[in-house]
């Protein structure tokens, strides 16, 4: 594991996009893959894009994979990138459009592949928009000094979705960094002005258990929420 992407997760997520090849889709409803550095902050960025109606965090740029990765073996390879599988609705969001969300969500390093800016068209319109809009957008930097000029345009692999507790990660992550600090605080002096003396020391063995089984539970999910698949 990579220390730009530590992991601390912990709960099933229902919303988990695990049956996603089955269930897929709508209508109008689209696919677009890129590679945009650590896939959490920008898989959950691209949700919050009116016309965006699902994204899938996993493993990609790999055309000769003859077997799904781990997040281990991408971290500690030199092959894989990960990526972002955004499925939209084209009535109301156009790929250009998404090519600009793309850019203000991603969070590459130039130096990794694995954390590499990529667009990965899925047909030839979204080949030749894509080099219509790195052309056009050559000398465009954001604000916090990421170029376009660093993203390339690579063919179409299989990808795979990641492990399940990658997906939706920081939306999990914020409510149990949350529950820890509080059963921190209980396990210790910090909030006893608050509480009865007499249940004192109880509640600091309840909170520091639960702080205990909170760091198992951390180390087991990856185990249990394992599965890569091809999508």
């Amino acid at each position: 594991m990579t220390i730009g992407c530590s992991h601390l997760a912990l709960g099933f997520n229902p919303s988990s996009p695990l049956s996603r090849k089955s269930n897929f889709a709508l209508a109008a409803e689209k696919e677009a893959t890129f590679g945009m550095g650590c896939f959490w902050k920008p898989a959950e960025e691209l949700l919050k894009v009116p016309g965006v109606t699902d994204t899938v965090a996993g493993y990609t740029g790999k055309p000769d994979a003859k077997k799904p990765p781990t997040y281990d073996s991408v971290c500690y390879g030199r092959d894989w990138v990960e990526g972002v599988r955004v499925y939209y609705n084209d009535e109301k969001i156009s790929y250009q459009e998404l090519l600009n969300a793309f850019f203000e969500a991603q969070e590459p390093k130039p130096s990794s592949r694995q954390y590499a800016s990529m667009i990965f068209p899925h047909d030839n319109e979204q080949e030749n928009i894509a080099q219509k809009w790195l052309i056009s957008e050559k000398e465009r930097t954001r604000g916090d000094g990421v170029p376009v000029r660093i993203t390339q345009v690579e063919p179409l692999s299989k990808f795979y979705q990641a492990e399940g507790y990658h997906q939706r990660y920081w939306a999990k992550q914020r409510p149990r960094f949350a529950v820890v600090v509080g059963l921190l605080a209980l396990s210790t002096s910090l909030v006893d002005e608050f509480i009865p003396v007499d249940m004192k020391s109880s509640l600091h063995d309840i909170a520091l258990g639960l702080v205990v089984a909170v760091g198992l539970y951390i180390v087991l999910e990856r185990k249990i929420d394992s599965k890569v698949v091809e999508l």
